[in-house]
């Protein structure tokens, strides 16, 4: 199924002309019937010879109403575009028309109406202007009807292109992803809240659960509705209506969004959108850094503030990336399309297409981390795929669920990029070998340059390493990983070393190591703290680092440490008081080694976790590793 929508000036006789084509009155409210003009969206549907039924959008002409047209625009496959042969083209016909190639309608119709009220002559220099205007864009060449809704005159010339248009527009993807975006919610006895609009990217079937964005409430499709018939099952691009159960009425409202529940769930809850935006020819304004915009996504509207990835502005008929953070809640995926709007006075700017979405502003010392945004102004799973594997390094199918893109896309364009060698997996994720060794090789030299400068570190964390080169901790955390598991680094708790480095120390560091270890040699088992002994001083910090990753001292938890001989002294008679499973109790190792409750306590925590002992209630009996306690130092 697709849809048609109708574009045009305020009174140029758009809802008369579907009413003339399909019977139905899409002006459904009394003050739209009062005023005689299209306030919100109508809907009426056209049923082809072929038996193909096509939805209808009627959208409001008038200037005031122009987000609802954008509403409507947004889910339309095609365009009446409808032009009064008494008036011609007007300013609403300009945005309207330019709303359309904003939002990616390819196909279209031009239908000049009112041919009754004008002479031929002047019908003739108005098709001839409204060429001239179309000229390059989408609508060139296309079909022009001269019609009279009034007397029906052309009506069935139009249905015949309508019919020609059936057969050359594709049925809209399913690619497991529904949303219906809502653009009326309404309660009915007996049945409760009821939401329409059109959906696209999936199915719904009757009984399936569902969730609400942005409230996040799960529900249940208790029935649905096409063109005031019941059926078991929507699919992509049918006009719709769902009536929900477990779902308050006030979570259904206008601009909030039926998915499924993994994909409203787990949906970012703080998102800016990177997009591709181009500006009109005409746009009113430039738009720089830090300027307040209207975005209309589907059917949500949402103010926010737009930062820039390269450039410092735009101008009219300009075209870069921008990065836009709503102020409230939007549901977006990679590849839709939208409208950007100034929040007042009320003029459209220019529109564009979703190509990722962040966490957060970038900083300017990331952006470098973001060329790979101008790989995605051309969308193709191919595309979107490299673009991944730049920004991420390793990626799965999963990673791409906010997309316009099928899973099964995503996975069979792996598949044949790992069957061709162009990527390899580790898990269920995929990376290019040579994104992969040229970040290793990146990571091994800085590890290489810092350890020739201060041989006495043992190892880096990972947040150094990422920190250094300036990527994320995401990304370079599995290279280390898959490093560790090919042997070419290896993981010492939360650092990574090079293979077979020994550590050494010199000059100030060593002097200093030195000095340390012989105050804890004849500290024997009162020793000062770690914290003492540093003395907050960076180079004593160093050199006792130095000595835990020699040996020469022993880290009990936290706070403690002790010289390695003196430690090996306390293992010893520990085994010796516990032999024959004899328990013993605090006090009586305290006396035993000739130390205090402050070191005693904390050493036999230690032995309990290292197994050499177990506890029972206030006592130590040996514990699984008790007969190896002496090799384990």
């Amino acid at each position: 199924m697709f849809v048609i929508g109708t574009a045009g000036h305020i009174d140029h006789g758009k809802s008369s002309l579907i009413s003339r084509l399909t019977g139905i009155d899409p002006d459904r409210l009394p003050e739209e019937k009062e005023r005689g003009m299209t306030i919100d969206l109508g809907f009426a549907f056209y049923d082809t010879s072929t038996g193909k039924r096509i939805g209808i959008v009627d959208v409001p002409g008038h200037e005031r109403f122009v987000r609802n047209m954008i509403s409507g625009a947004g889910g339309i496959d095609a365009v009446l575009m409808v032009v009064a042969a008494d008036d011609g083209w007007m300013p609403q016909s300009q945005e309207h028309f330019q709303i359309t190639q904003l939002l990616g309608v390819r196909y279209g119709i031009i239908v000049i109406n009112k041919i009754d009220l004008a002479e031929k002559s002047w019908v003739d220099l108005v098709e001839e202007d409204i060429r001239a205007r179309v000229r390059g864009t989408f609508l060139e060449g296309t079909a022009v009807v001269r019609v009279s809704a009034a007397t029906g005159e052309g009506i069935e010339r139009l249905k015949s292109e309508i019919e020609k248009l059936a057969e050359l527009i594709t049925e809209r993807e399913d690619i497991g992803k529904p949303r219906l975006y809502i653009d009326r919610s309404f309660v009915l006895q007996g049945i409760g809240g009821v939401v329409t609009g059109t959906l696209k990217d999936g199915i719904f079937r009757l009984g399936q659960d569902v969730a609400v964005f942005p409230s996040r409430v799960r529900g249940r499709i208790r029935n649905i509705q096409s063109h005031n018939q019941q059926v078991e099952t929507a699919i992509p691009g049918q006009r719709t209506a769902l009536s929900l159960t477990g779902v308050d009425k006030d979570y259904l409202v206008r601009g909030g969004v039926i998915s499924l529940p993994t994909l409203v769930e787990n949906y970012p809850s703080e998102t800016v959108i990177a997009a591709n935006v181009k500006l009109l020819e005409d746009a009113p304004i430039n738009i720089s850094d830090r300027r307040k915009l209207l975005m209309i996504l589907g059917t949500t509207e949402v103010e926010g503030e737009v930062r820039f990835y390269d450039e410092r502005e735009l101008r009219p008929g300009e075209e870069g990336i921008v990065f836009f953070r709503p102020t409230e809640a939007l549901l977006a995926f990679v590849g839709d399309r939208f409208i950007f709007r100034l929040p007042t006075p009320p003029v459209t700017v220019g529109g564009g297409v979703v190509i990722d979405l962040l966490p957060a502003f970038p900083t300017r010392r990331e952006r470098h981390l973001f060329q790979y945004l101008s790989d995605l102004r051309v969308l193709t799973p191919d595309n979107l795929i490299g673009a991944g594997l730049k920004r991420n390094l390793f990626v799965s199918a999963g990673d791409f669920a906010f997309s316009a893109f099928a899973e099964s896309q995503i996975t069979e364009h792996l598949r044949q990029l790992y069957e061709t060698g162009s990527l390899k997996m580790i898990g269920n994720r995929c990376y290019r070998p040579a994104d992969y060794e040229k970040l290793s090789g990146s990571l091994f030299q800085i590890m290489e340059e810092f350890f020739a400068e201060r041989p006495h570190i043992d190892g880096l964390t990972v947040d150094y390493l990422a920190k250094s080169r300036g990527f994320p901790t995401a990304i370079v955390e599995p290279v280390l990983q898959l490093l560790v598991d090919e042997n070419r680094l290896v993981r010492k708790k939360n650092r990574f070393d090079l293979p077979g480095r020994q550590l050494s120390a010199k000059g100030e560091i060593k002097a200093k190591a030195d000095i340390l270890e012989e105050m804890f040699r004849k500290g024997g088992t009162l020793p000062p703290t770690i914290e003492e002994a540093v003395r907050s001083e960076k180079s004593h910090a160093e050199a006792i680092e130095y000595l835990f990753g020699t040996g020469r001292l022993v880290k009990i938890g936290g706070a403690l440490a002790f010289h390695r001989d003196i430690w090996k002294e306390i293992i010893s008679k520990l085994v010796a008081l516990i032999a024959d499973g004899r328990p013993i109790a605090v006090g009586e190792f305290r006396e035993a080694i000739n130390s205090s409750r402050k070191y005693v306590v904390p050493i036999l925590e230690e032995t309990d976790h290292l197994k050499i002992t177990q506890r029972q209630g206030d006592l130590r009996i040996p514990g699984e590793n008790y007969e190896k306690a002496q090799t384990l130092f």
